[in-house]
C-alpha cells in the first residue's frame, strides 16, 4: 500500500510547490522507491517543474478536482484519482491549495499533511486560522488520524530566533519540521534542477528537511503496523500540551511542542549550526596540531580495535 502525503495550505504563495516538485524529487533518488506526483493545483507548476527538470524517476500526473461543484463530488473524485496512482507506487506525493469546498474527510486518506508556512505573521495567522478549523482531523481518536507536520519554508537567517510556533498560535497537536531558508538557488532552479543539489543554505536546509520528512514517514509508517495501546484517560493538564510522542530514537528529527510559550525551534536549529561549525573548527585545529605522524598512529590504533 502507497505512502501517501498531501502538502496543502489555503494560501498561495508559500511554497508548496518548491516543496512538492522538490520532495517528489528527494523520495525519489534517496529512497529509490517509486513515487507518484499528482499535481491538483490549475496552474501545474510542481508538476512542470518535475517535467521540465532532469528526470528523476517519478510519475507526474496534472489532474483536476471539481471543486467548484461543491458537495461530494470532489472527494470521491480525489479519492478516485488517489487509489488509480496509490496502486502503481510506493510513495503518493498530493499538491493541493486547500479550498473551504473541500470536505475535511478528505484528509483522513492521507498518512501526512505537510502545512508549509513562512514566519511572516500574516501568513502564521492564515495557517494558525486553517489548523484550527481543522483540529477535529488531527486531534481526532481515530486510527486514521494523518500526521500534521508544519513546515517553515523561505525562512531567513534573522528569523531562526523568532518564537511563533508555540501552542498559543496553534492549538492542535502537530510536529514541526525543520526550516527550509530562503536562497536564490529555490528560485534558479524552477524547471532546471533541485533544491537538494545545490551547495548553499537553500540546498542544505532542503536536505535536512527530507531527511526529517522520511523518518516521519517511518515512524507513522510503525504506528500504522503496531497495535494500538488500551487508551488511558488523560487529565486536563495532559491534554492541553498538544504534544506528539515520538520514538526515543527519532526525537531529534522532528521537534514536538510543549506548552513552554518561550520555546524556539528556529533558534534551537540556529544554536545547533553554530554548534556544529565550532565542533567543525575545534576538531580541525587538533588535527592540524596533532601532526601526520601521531594522527597516523592514532588511526591505526583506531583501526586495530575495530578489527
Amino acid at each position: 500500500m502507497a505512502f501517501k502525503i498531501l502538502v496543502t495550505s489555503q494560501k498561495g504563495g508559500v511554497g508548496k510547490s518548491t516543496l512538492s516538485a522538490n520532495l517528489v524529487a528527494y523520495l525519489s533518488r534517496s529512497l529509490g522507491l517509486a513515487v507518484t506526483l499528482i499535481d491538483w493545483d490549475p496552474h501545474g507548476s510542481s508538476s512542470n517543474w518535475l517535467k521540465q527538470a532532469p528526470q528523476v524517476g517519478a510519475v507526474i500526473q496534472h489532474l483536476a478536482l471539481p471543486v467548484d461543484q461543491g458537495g461530494n463530488r470532489p472527494i470521491f473524485e480525489a479519492r478516485l484519482q488517489m487509489r488509480r496512482a496509490a496502486s502503481e507506487c510506493d510513495i503518493l506525493v498530493c499538491d493541493l491549495t486547500w479550498s473551504d469546498s473541500l470536505a475535511g474527510e478528505l484528509m483522513f486518506e492521507f498518512d501526512m499533511v505537510l502545512v508549509p508556512t513562512s514566519v511572516s505573521e500574516i501568513e502564521l495567522a492564515a495557517t494558525s486560522g486553517f489548523l484550527s478549523r481543522h483540529r477535529w482531523v488531527f486531534d481526532s481518536a481515530s486510527p486514521r488520524r494523518p500526521m500534521l507536520v508544519v513546515c517553515p519554508t523561505r525562512v531567513l537567517n534573522e528569523q531562526l530566533n523568532s518564537d511563533v510556533f508555540t501552542k498559543q498560535r496553534f492549538p492542535v497537536s502537530f510536529m514541526l519540521a525543520p526550516p527550509i531558508l530562503e536562497a536564490q538557488s529555490a528560485r534558479d532552479l524552477f524547471e532546471r534542477g533541485y533544491l537538494m543539489d545545490a551547495h548553499d543554505i537553500g540546498g542544505e536546509s532542503f536536505r535536512e528537511f527530507g531527511q526529517a520528512i522520511c523518518a516521519a514517514r517511518e515512524i507513522r509508517m510503525a504506528q500504522t503496523q503496531q497495535p494500538r495501546a488500551p487508551q488511558v484517560k488523560l487529565t486536563e493538564r495532559d491534554a492541553s500540551s498538544h504534544r506528539v510522542p515520538l520514538t526515543p530514537t527519532k526525537a531529534g528529527v522532528l521537534d514536538t511542542i510543549p506548552s513552554s510559550s518561550q520555546y524556539s525551534v528556529l533558534g534551537r536549529y540556529r544554536q545547533r549550526k553554530i554548534a556544529e561549525e565550532k565542533e567543525s573548527v575545534v576538531n580541525s585545529r587538533s588535527l592540524a596540531n596533532m601532526g601526520v605522524p601521531e594522527f597516523l598512529k592514532r588511526l591505526a590504533r583506531g583501526n586495530s580495535a575495530k578489527l
